[in-house]
């Protein structure tokens, strides 16, 4: 578990964390709830959030290069953000509120999410997620989109959507939707296999493409939307991704003239985080990406095709 303890009534917020994903008979009409959610919900806790807390939170999840997934409910704001998290940097994040009216992604999301963290009264839930599990979410935010001949039926996007995705052994999701455009269910693909089927009714199940056909057949009239994430190495998956603290991308000439903050420990105090090992690495990843750039990639199971391009199935959640 990332996040600080304190007495809180543990089971009121978990519930409303997750009511992006159980609002309407089984079915998800958030963004929010696309996000892979943890497979053992007891494992962790829903916390409110610190100010100089949540600060050494993200800096030490980047210096040790972990894997997780950050979700942020602000009420002051009516604001809902996720975070995913490859190695300790951020492959995809997605921010909306009421005010906006539509969904932030990347950068500007990303921004939002971190200030509103900040905040006394907001909701932060921070859970471990397997890598091949975010690698193949990943695709929903970077993705290019499996398309197919409009005449084909659902189940033959399905049908096509998992052969595409496990002969290329390219990283990739389904999402099933119901006959009102709102996901039932999720299948992560990563390596030639799937990884994880996600139901909005009853949460992860078997992990087999029998289990994801089933919801797709339990909703006529649905549809399916595939995407798949066109990396062939972990190195192409860092160029996509950007720093979680925003420390480990800031360049050095940034810095150049001013007196403070001169060093590492100097920065870290700037930013008001205590100076240790961990932190102290997160600054370092910068500089160590350029030795390992020169020393050839490092490739995720096997190279593959690239998909052909689309509209991510999160640009169908408007809020």
């Amino acid at each position: 578990m990332f996040a600080w303890k304190e007495k809180r009534d543990t089971g009121t917020k978990i519930a409303k964390i997750l009511s992006g994903h159980e609002e309407t008979a089984g079915a998800n009409r958030r963004a929010i709830g696309l996000v892979p959610v943890p497979k053992e919900r007891e494992i962790h806790d829903v916390n409110k959030s610190n100010g100089l807390k949540h600060q050494k939170l993200l800096v030490s999840i980047e210096g040790n290069h972990q894997t997780c997934c950050l979700r942020v409910i602000s009420p002051f704001h009516k604001s809902r953000a996720a975070i995913m998290v490859f190695r300790g940097r951020v492959i995809g994040c997605l921010y909306g509120n009421k005010r906006l009216g539509h969904q932030l992604f990347g950068a500007d999301a990303l921004e939002r999410a971190v200030a509103d963290l900040g905040h006394p009264d907001s909701l932060l839930d921070a859970y471990m997620l397997p890598e091949d599990l975010v690698l193949a979410a990943g695709a929903l935010f970077h993705g290019n989109s499996l398309m197919f001949a409009p005449d084909l039926t659902a189940e033959q996007v399905f049908e096509a959507s998992c052969e595409n995705l496990m002969r290329s052994n390219m990283p990739g999701c389904i999402v099933v939707n119901n006959h009102q455009d709102m996901a039932v269910c999720m299948v992560y693909i990563f390596g030639g296999h799937i990884v994880g089927v996600y139901s909005f009714t009853e949460g992860w199940v078997e992990t087999s493409y029998e289990s994801g056909l089933k919801y797709l057949t339990q909703n006529r009239g649905g549809k399916v939307m595939a995407s798949m994430l066109p990396c062939h190495n972990v190195d192409e998956v860092m160029q996509l991704s950007i720093s979680l603290s925003g420390l480990a991308d800031r360049p050095a000439e940034q810095f150049e003239g001013y007196e403070r903050p001169k060093s590492i420990e100097e920065l870290l105090l700037d930013c008001s985080v205590p100076e240790n090992e961990q932190l102290r690495n997160a600054l370092q990843t910068r500089e160590m990406k350029k030795v390992q750039s020169t020393s050839g990639s490092h490739p995720l199971p096997n190279n593959a095709m690239v998909a052909v391009g689309g509209l991510s199935p999160l640009n169908m959640y408007a809020r």
